[in-house]
């Protein structure tokens, strides 16, 4: 709770592959929560542009969990607030060395509802870490409260039980409500 208003902070440290699981579960696992202010942080193991947010001498490759991640961006209704205030930017929080890259892959995403709070984001050199950390400063004075909004749990569509069962109730559904067709 912040000034008495629910808030949902969350911590990733996704896998280092491309795992779009990872990213489709916990978008599940908020979308019971997507009616309150939502903050996930942390090391995300992808950048989200791989043309702004790598250096690198390598072409970047296809990702998954690249595409999943702008999903659930999307269904939760988040805003990378780093590049939101740094739309061109390039500045990176890790460094690895197999790769001879640089990359940001470390980011906070946030709620819409939370942007006219927001004040400033920054990335810090890295001192005892291999990773830079971002920071990000908001004035909580008035924190907006979110009308909830349904939204369809698109997980829902690679659970094979679901789909099962939405199949046998649509059918049903036509079966019981289909009528002659009058001229």
């Amino acid at each position: 709770l912040i000034k008495s208003t629910p808030l949902i902070l969350c911590s990733v440290y996704a896998p280092n592959k491309d795992d779009p699981s990872f990213f489709k579960d916990l978008t599940s696992s908020l979308l019971a929560y997507h009616h309150l202010p939502i903050v996930i942080g942390g090391d995300f193991n992808l950048p989200l542009d791989p043309v702004l947010d790598r250096k690198s001498t390598c072409r970047p490759s296809p990702s998954k969990a690249r595409s999943s991640l702008h999903s659930l961006i999307l269904d939760l209704g988040l805003s990378d607030i780093w590049r939101l205030q740094h739309p061109d930017t390039k500045d990176y929080t890790f460094y690895s060395h197999p790769h001879h890259s640089f990359s940001r892959i470390d980011y906070f995403l946030v709620s819409k509802s939370l942007l006219p709070l927001l004040l400033q984001t920054n990335i810090l050199p890295a001192t005892l870490s291999d990773h830079s950390a971002v920071v990000f400063n908001m004035d909580f004075q008035e924190i907006p409260v979110r009308k909830p909004q349904w939204r369809f749990n698109t997980a829902l569509l690679s659970d094979e039980e679901f789909l099962t069962f939405l199949h046998k109730k649509t059918a049903e559904y036509f079966q019981l409500n289909s009528t002659p067709v009058v001229h």
